[in-house]
């Protein structure tokens, strides 16, 4: 069995950041899984909605920042971000800063026959102290009840899943209002496929509020003023996304709702056009029944109307379920407590187990939506790595 003080499980943004930060502090931690997944999966042309000061992973001026790495490729910031400029630098970051990486997926966290943890990836078991989880929002797509006894991942499943090239010349219906939603409705359009979007709500189209859009040097100190972080509002109550530890005192019910307010679903501008007119857009409806039969798949509205599709796709969101946290051990899960939806972790993102830690989505419960994207990740990084070895308090 390999020895390694700290166990870092999950090799996106969090994951790189906060094992380079452990690694800076002296500590000894591997992270593991294979990098960047996730955003090695997202279209080569997409663009990053999130300002370019945004996507740094540690402090802006520290060890292996986005400035650093422009200096060194050469690169003028510019925005918008494309996710392979992204990618590039988050591999630079991995090759200089992260000093231990195994390429291996995680199969199994639980308690080791001698004290502290054991981790299996790859084959090879790994004795650690503690293990950080950071799963990213991946395992937690959120499905509307009515879908939850038909899924079945070919004709009816999450938007993610679905490649854009298996829908030319489909039927096909998209479920939810938010930016997932609309950007699978897009996609489908592309794709060829003849697309609905139903929208339980009314579509919410947002601002252009978009950091790229050329402004004079007062509008961009105003906009800036107004947006300290892009895509969070409205403003001021934006101000209180970059900063955590004020958000995490606030009383559980207020931080739910303020979540809900910043984060509101709705889509980018530029999502608009690429649907008006090219897909179907039915507002204010819900689907009461599903059923899959023959080849297609049935639905029935609020309305009383029957469809029939031959794929669903669900962008409904995302919610934390600790069961989907499989790769932890029953006994491990068992000490994790839950309140409000969201795990109990205190200030330095541990659970009630305190050889477990869950950093990015799962810690939005406490710390709020900066959790969820690359802008919570220097935050994350840098209290992990002044906490690790300590006692929980």
């Amino acid at each position: 069995m390999e020895r390694r003080g700290i166990a870092v499980v999950g090799a996106g943004p969090y994951g790189l950041a906060i094992a380079a930060a452990c690694a800076a502090a002296g500590r000894s931690a591997v992270v593991f899984g294979p990098a960047m997944e996730t955003w090695w999966q997202m279209p080569a042309d997409m663009e990053l909605r999130a300002a370019w000061r945004e996507m740094t992973l540690t402090s802006p001026g520290a060890p292996g920042s986005l400035d650093e790495w422009c200096a060194a490729a050469g690169v003028t910031p510019h925005e918008p971000m494309l996710v392979t400029e992204f990618i590039a630098y988050a591999t630079w970051f991995a090759d200089r800063y992260v000093t231990e990486h195994v390429d291996a997926m995680v199969t199994s966290v639980a308690r080791g026959e001698e004290g502290g943890l054991s981790v299996r990836a790859g084959g090879v078991d790994w004795r650690v102290c503690e293990a950080i989880v950071a799963p990213g929002i991946g395992p937690f797509p959120n499905a509307p009840e009515v879908f939850e006894g038909v899924m079945d991942d070919h004709r009816i499943g999450f938007a993610a899943a679905f490649e854009q090239s298996e829908l030319e010349g489909l039927r096909v219906a998209v479920i939810g209002a938010g930016q997932s939603a609309v950007e699978a409705a897009a996609a489908a359009v592309r794709s060829g496929a003849e697309t609905t979007l139903l929208a339980r709500s009314t579509v919410h189209w947002f601002a252009d509020h978009e950091p790229s859009r050329p402004r004079s040097r007062l509008r961009r100190g105003l906009f800036e003023l107004a947006y300290p972080a892009v895509g969070y509002g409205p403003p001021p109550l934006n101000r209180l996304v970059v900063h955590p530890d004020l958000f995490a005192r606030l009383p559980a019910a207020l931080r739910q709702r303020l979540t809900g307010r910043v984060l509101r679903p709705g889509a980018s501008p530029w999502l608009r056009e690429a649907v008006a007119g090219k897909a179907a857009i039915e507002e204010g409806v819900q689907v009461t029944a599903a059923s899959c039969d023959e080849g297609a798949v049935r639905l029935t509205l609020t309305d009383g109307r029957r469809l029939e599709f031959d794929r669903v796709l669900l962008g409904t969101g995302y919610r934390f379920r600790l069961d989907r946290l499989a790769l932890l051990s029953p006994e491990l899960r068992s000490r994790i407590r839950v309140a409000d939806g969201w795990p109990i972790l205190d200030h330095a993102f541990r659970t009630t187990e305190p050889s477990v830690r869950l950093v990015g989505y799962p810690a939005e419960g406490r710390y709020g939506p900066l959790a969820r994207f690359v802008l919570g990740v220097p935050f994350t990084a840098n209290r992990i790595a002044t906490t690790v070895g300590l006692l929980p308090r």
